[in-house]
């Protein structure tokens, strides 16, 4: 799968822009009560989506400021080629593929009380990654690699990263929002 490396980087921009929307308009008024309700027990709450995804985040976004910086020499090109590997991961995380994913133990913050600064904190990784896509306009996204979290020795390419890491975001934020339904009845009750 090839992209303009220009539209991509715009196209991401407006979905980080629409999930820092969807969390402010949404989740940054709840409680900390109402943050780690939980439809069933096994499930997760809206914290926990949130903390999942800010596990994510410190890991890649400092991955990827990492591997910018170490590879300005890298310019820009004007197309983007996605890898094998790199479409796998998009598409294994993407919010439409609704195949339940096992979520490895030291990524799950399942059956804890996420503290109530998990918005706050997931807000400021929003705008560090709103701030590394404004940086990758002038890298090339295909030479610049970050290694896979959950197994290090894969290495996406920064295109494909990016794609990953947003794509996996969306599909944590309709679980949220998923959740927030359920919870909707007993905040207005």
């Amino acid at each position: 799968m090839t992209f303009k490396t220009t539209d991509l980087l715009n196209e991401l921009d407006d979905s980080v822009q629409e999930i820092i929307h969807t969390i402010d308009h949404d989740f940054a008024t709840l409680s900390s009560r109402e943050l780690n309700w939980k439809p069933q027990p096994e499930k997760w709450s809206v914290a926990e989506c949130l903390e999942h995804l800010n596990i994510y985040s410190r890991y890649y976004n400092a991955g990827m400021e990492r591997a910018i910086a170490e590879g300005k020499q890298y310019t820009s090109t004007d197309s983007f080629k996605s890898s094998w590997f790199g479409n796998f991961s998009v598409k294994s995380v993407h919010p439409e593929n609704m195949k339940p994913q096992k979520t490895l133990k030291r990524l799950d913050p399942a059956q804890s009380t996420v503290s109530g600064n998990v918005v706050e904190e997931f807000l400021n990784h929003q705008k560090k990654l709103r701030e590394i896509l404004a940086e990758s306009h002038a890298v090339n996204l295909n030479k610049i690699k970050i290694p896979a979290e959950v197994a290090k020795f894969m290495k996406l390419r920064l295109g494909d990263c990016l794609r990953f890491v947003i794509a996996h975001e969306q599909r944590h934020i309709r679980q949220a929002k998923n959740v927030l339904e359920g919870l909707s009845p007993l905040i207005a009750g």
